[in-house]
């Protein structure tokens, strides 16, 4: 008996580490895929180029609006640019909006352009004014058939050097 013990445990020990070692292997691989979940990515999503965008709708239908528009753009582009919408004043103040554009705190506004009458007294003069265009239509044929998109952009131009990217909108735009 004292020999067949003998046997069985010289074999124990050989066959444990190679068990142990591949418990280890295996727990290891686990870990690893664990931690390392959080930071893998696929290759769409890491494509996307995410815009900050602030509105001056504070709060309601204004808002919800902005909010379900920004929700559409990342379909609308194919998955290259999404938009992350912030109420008014959450980012820059309402009458901050083109600074905040203009030094990269955001990248776009969705602004009442009377709001930067201030800085460019042109923008009065797109949008509701006395005696001015009242309907959607009208707007519509203004920026893209009477060059008023050309005009706007000339307006915002003139405030200073401006950051473009890839996303620059077209003439023809509509996002």
């Amino acid at each position: 008996m004292k020999t067949e013990s003998k046997e069985h445990d010289s074999e124990q020990p050989i066959e444990q580490p190679s068990r142990r070692r591949a418990l280890k292997t295996a727990a290891a691989a686990v870990g690893t895929a664990a931690l390392s979940a959080p930071f893998i990515r696929n290759a769409a999503a890491a494509e996307t180029t995410v815009w900050k965008v602030q509105t001056s709708w504070p709060a309601g239908v204004g808002l919800q609006t902005f909010k379900t528009w920004c929700g559409t753009i990342k379909e609308k582009t194919g998955g290259e640019l999404d938009f992350k919408p912030f109420a008014a004043k959450e980012v820059v103040g309402d009458f901050e909006l083109i600074d905040g554009v203009k030094n990269g705190v955001l990248e776009a506004m969705n602004s009442f352009t009377l709001y930067c009458a201030g800085k460019l007294r042109a923008t009065a003069f797109l949008s509701s004014y006395l005696m001015g265009l009242r309907y959607p239509h009208e707007w519509e044929m203004f920026f893209y058939s009477k060059d008023g998109l050309k005009v706007t952009r000339e307006i915002f131009d003139k405030q200073g050097p401006t950051r473009r990217s890839r996303f620059a909108p077209s003439k023809t735009s509509r996002i």
